[in-house]
């Protein structure tokens, strides 16, 4: 009886390290170096419909679709640099004799700091400048551009070698610059990313 226990208990020994050889855990991710992702979400403008979009007893849709591309380098888990390009969709004034909206896009270079929770999970922060190119449906109405401050925060899961993810929520302020065409709006944007690392 203890000579067959023995040969079973040395069996399972075995077969547990047979199937550790055979399935060995997951590579740690590398945490480091270029990346290229895409993002779609949910952007809304704060302030409403302002400049030639306002009065006129008109209904306000001050939110829609958010969609980018961003590029990456990732120095090593805690710091990083970004640059992005995100269509911030139309803010639309409606009557039943009228249809007008903005439409507004931005480019964003932004300082990354990641603080890590466990081996493929991290909380970041972002902060930066971005330039704005705003543009009217009305065709006698002047596209115009506007520069200031960007700012955001999220959390990101690589869940496998050179793959991540993204949820994340950022703010661009006073886009538009305050003119009398455009007035000035806070932009935020909630959405996900899809990272692919280069290396």
């Amino acid at each position: 009886m203890k000579r067959t226990l023995v040969t079973l208990a040395l069996g399972v020994a075995v077969s547990s390290l047979q199937a550790q050889t055979s399935f060995p855990p997951p590579p740690p991710p590398i945490l480091s170096g270029p990346y290229i992702g895409a993002s779609v979400g949910y952007a809304q403008a704060k302030n409403g419909c302002l400049g030639f979009l306002s009065g006129g007893g008109r209904s306000c849709d001050d939110s829609g679709l958010a969609w980018g591309l961003l590029g990456g380098y990732q120095l090593n888990r805690y710091f990083g640099a970004e640059v992005a390009y995100r269509d911030l969709g139309k803010v639309r004034a409606k009557s039943a004799t009228s249809d007008e909206f903005s439409h507004a896009a931005v480019w964003d270079l932004t300082a990354m700091g990641m603080v890590p929770i466990e081996e493929r999970f991290s909380a970041y922060g972002k902060f930066g400048a971005y330039l704005a190119t705003l543009d009217a449906s009305e065709p006698d109405i002047a596209d115009h551009t506007n520069s200031g401050l960007t700012y955001g925060a999220g959390l990101q899961w690589d869940f496998r070698a050179g793959w991540g993810l993204r949820a994340q929520w950022q703010r661009y302020r006073n886009v538009g610059g305050g003119g009398q065409t455009y007035g000035s709006n806070h932009y935020d944007v909630l959405g996900l990313a899809l990272l692919y690392r280069l290396r």
